[in-house]
């Protein structure tokens, strides 16, 4: 069974609209805004989930990490394609769904203290949902990230 990570990374500046419809549509295209954000966002670790913690209304997944990817994907796909501004609203909303739930399966996780604390200190920021934090040492010239990226999640 294949294991999925989440970690948020929050990017100061907004990402170019055909970045994003790149990013979350996963296609091989250049980003180049996009990446460079992604090698200086600040990043927090979230939980981890398997295929059978997916559910397929959005918001229902049975555990914290996948309510908050599935919202995340939400916010960035609908109306227009961006990274989610990160306002009081939406923090309020994803430490909503992080809550645990009566329903949920076990699943790894931070502390929900951890999450509500980066996510207040980056109100302003734009949030993306990422597979894990770029390497320390920086890509090859054809920036392995999205391929990278792309055979994590939504294989």
């Amino acid at each position: 069974m294949f294991e999925y990570r989440l970690w948020l990374a929050a990017v100061p500046e907004p990402i170019p609209e055909a970045e994003a419809c790149n990013y979350w549509n996963l296609k091989d295209l250049p980003t180049p805004t996009l990446d460079g954000a992604l090698k200086q966002a600040h990043y927090a670790y979230v939980g981890s989930w398997q295929d059978r913690h997916l559910a397929e209304l959005p918001q229902s997944g049975r555990c914290s990490a996948v309510r908050v990817f599935d919202w995340l994907f939400y916010r960035g796909t609908i109306d227009c394609y961006q990274a989610p501004l990160l306002d009081a609203r939406l923090r309020d909303e994803l430490i909503g769904l992080y809550q645990p739930r009566p329903d949920d399966l076990p699943a790894e996780c931070t502390n929900t203290d951890e999450i509500a604390t980066f996510l207040t200190a980056h109100l302003g920021w734009c949030l993306l949902p990422e597979e894990a934090p770029p390497p320390t040492t920086a890509p090859s010239p054809g920036d392995q990230r999205q391929s990278d990226r792309r055979a994590g999640w939504l294989n």
